[in-house]
């Protein structure tokens, strides 16, 4: 038995401690994209379900294509069961729900992800998080393993905010500014300076109410939210990569013919 790995923390106690992590977002849908991530020096992988063109069996693919190297988050499209439920039972380190309004829905979302009587959510014989049923304490009572993340991306969220942490069970709030900045006004102007200073003051607010909390940043700004207690972040995607190393190779290609 490995026994550095059985006690190293777990992504959630990491992100619940404050612990710095930075992620990058895993937009394309193929196991080979997340295997070859898995080995770099990123903190961990997020797979993107919201918008991309995926589903559950690509999801399992990608999960175990990690192989443990990285904690694996889920964003996914909505809250409800059918969506959560899977990704569960597929043993993901974190879900990320976006477009989080009320406390009532974050407490929802919450009692989703725990066993009864706590919570709500189904228990499954022989499932990927419980070893295929060879793990005889996974269903346990209490708080779930898997770390449960919101995104603030609506003026009703931001009112809402110091209601939102107080939900037991939401370990992070993450503040998402492209959405954040259309219901703001600011419609594709996430740096508009009435979007940045809403995102200053809701990552103050959650660290006074004592949830961790970041946001989907560019690298060179990470440093920036970091002084408003941002702890948790994501920045970039592998198709921006893709992009941007393509366009450097032609770049310089162009210069040298």
């Amino acid at each position: 038995m490995n026994i550095a790995a059985t006690t190293r923390p777990s992504f959630k106690q990491r992100i619940v401690s404050g612990e710095f992590v930075c992620g990058i977002f895993a937009c394309i849908p193929t196991f080979q994209t997340i295997e070859i991530l898995s080995h770099t020096n990123i903190d961990y992988l997020a797979i993107e379900a919201e918008h991309a063109a995926t589903n559950i069996p690509i999801l399992h693919q990608q999960i175990a294509a990690a192989g443990g190297r990285k904690p694996v988050l889920v964003r996914i499209s909505s809250e409800h069961v059918d969506t959560l439920k899977p990704l569960l039972d597929l043993g993901v380190d974190a879900i990320m729900v976006p477009n989080v309004h009320t406390a009532e829905q974050a407490r929802h979302i919450v009692s989703l992800t725990r066993f009864g009587p706590e919570g709500r959510r189904g228990i499954g014989g022989s499932v990927r998080a419980a070893q295929w049923g060879l793990d005889k304490n996974y269903y346990r009572s209490g708080p779930s393993p898997v770390a449960v993340t919101v995104q603030i991306e609506s003026r009703e969220a931001l009112m809402n905010l110091k209601d939102i942490c107080g939900v037991e069970g939401v370990d992070a709030v993450f503040f998402g500014p492209n959405d954040l900045a259309a219901q703001l006004g600011f419609p594709g102007q996430p740096n508009a300076p009435e979007v940045r200073k809403a995102l200053e003051d809701g990552m103050q607010l959650a660290r006074q109410c004592g949830v961790m909390t970041g946001c989907l940043a560019a690298a060179a700004d990470i440093a920036h939210w970091r002084k408003f207690g941002g702890t948790f972040f994501i920045s970039g995607a592998d198709i921006g990569v893709l992009i941007q190393g393509t366009n450097a190779i032609a770049a310089t290609v162009a210069q040298g013919a």
